[in-house]
């Protein structure tokens, strides 16, 4: 008698004492949501984000928070979700610049590592690039740009916002053998503000981020990096049709990203939420009007992409040499 009340006090306080933290974990989220991007405001990750948080934000009943932390190839906010509190509540919208090229050799003296410091929830997203020159130059072919920078060397710049317009651009300097300076931005929307101004010539910019100047003829679009054409740019010839060979593929993309620890819950629930956003057809929409692709998955294709998207980029780098400033 005795063994079987104190087996039921001890019940019952096991019971007791595992309701709080049920209680905590099935009211999550009680309060507003932080999405770290690693670029700045009306750069592509911020169209992307901006596509998917606001229904997100309903389906979950709180707000969404969008705090930019550009700079440093992305690094600066790939590091700060590294170090998040893994509550639950801080995630980010990371990319291949800060979870493969620098870590593959991009950026020195990184202090996070893509393999132990995050959880990985969905591939969000994947993007192309085209290679522009300034309105202010008298150029209107990839061979004519190639032409216009020997005649000028070491007197002519050219931008970059990301990974892809670093990679694109210095693998094609690098390729043609060119004399021409280097001008990093934090982010993509100044380095075309720079470029309509002429203050840089050249510039291998997403296709989301620059669209609205090409069509305003502000910027002219010489090539895709890319075996075929894009449909947002049908009259935009490849680098091969230009007389250039394709180059490797250095195109970005996006996965939605937690620190590590947090409760394999909330990360189920978050991949369940964002991937039936990115499969309606009107975000979908959205995004290819920007140039930018949905490629929703598993939590485990997320980590598995990023693994071997990390040995892609290592292999990249260490053949090409290709540095951030």
């Amino acid at each position: 008698m005795y063994r079987r009340r104190l087996l039921s006090g001890l019940l019952a306080g096991l019971a007791t004492s595992a309701a709080p933290a049920a209680f905590a974990q099935s009211a999550w989220p009680n309060r507003p949501l932080r999405l770290v991007l690693p670029f700045g405001p009306g750069s592509a990750s911020d169209v992307l984000a901006r596509s998917f948080t606001e229904p997100l934000s309903q389906v979950l009943k709180q707000p969404i928070v969008i705090e930019y932390r550009p700079g440093a190839n992305s690094t600066i906010g790939t590091t700060q979700i590294a170090r998040a509190t893994p509550d639950g509540y801080t995630f980010g919208l990371l990319t291949n610049s800060g979870l493969a090229a620098s870590p593959g050799g991009m950026t020195d003296g990184l202090t996070y590592d893509t393999l132990k410091d995050f959880s990985y929830i969905t591939l969000v997203a994947s993007l192309s690039y085209v290679f522009l020159v300034s309105a202010t130059v008298p150029v209107r072919t990839l061979r004519e740009a190639t032409d216009h920078i020997r005649a000028n060397p070491g007197k002519l710049s050219y931008g970059s916002g990301n990974t892809g317009g670093i990679s694109f651009m210095g693998h094609f300097v690098k390729s043609n053998g060119l004399n021409i300076a280097h001008a990093q931005y934090k982010s993509v929307p100044p380095a075309v503000t720079d470029l309509v101004a002429g203050h840089v010539q050249y510039l291998v910019a997403d296709i989301s981020s620059a669209q609205a100047m090409i069509q305003a003829g502000r910027v002219r679009a010489l090539a895709v990096p890319t075996a075929q054409r894009h449909p947002l740019l049908p009259d935009v010839p490849t680098y091969q049709e230009a007389g250039f060979p394709t180059p490797p593929d250095f195109s970005g993309w996006w996965v939605l990203t937690a620190p590590s620890g947090v409760p394999g819950e909330i990360l189920d629930r978050m991949n369940r939420e964002v991937v039936a956003i990115l499969k309606t057809a009107e975000v979908r929409e959205v995004l290819l009007r920007r140039g930018i692709t949905a490629i929703p998955s598993t939590r485990e294709e997320a980590t598995r992409y990023q693994r071997e998207q990390l040995q892609v980029w290592t292999r990249m780098i260490s053949e090409t040499g290709l540095k951030s400033d």
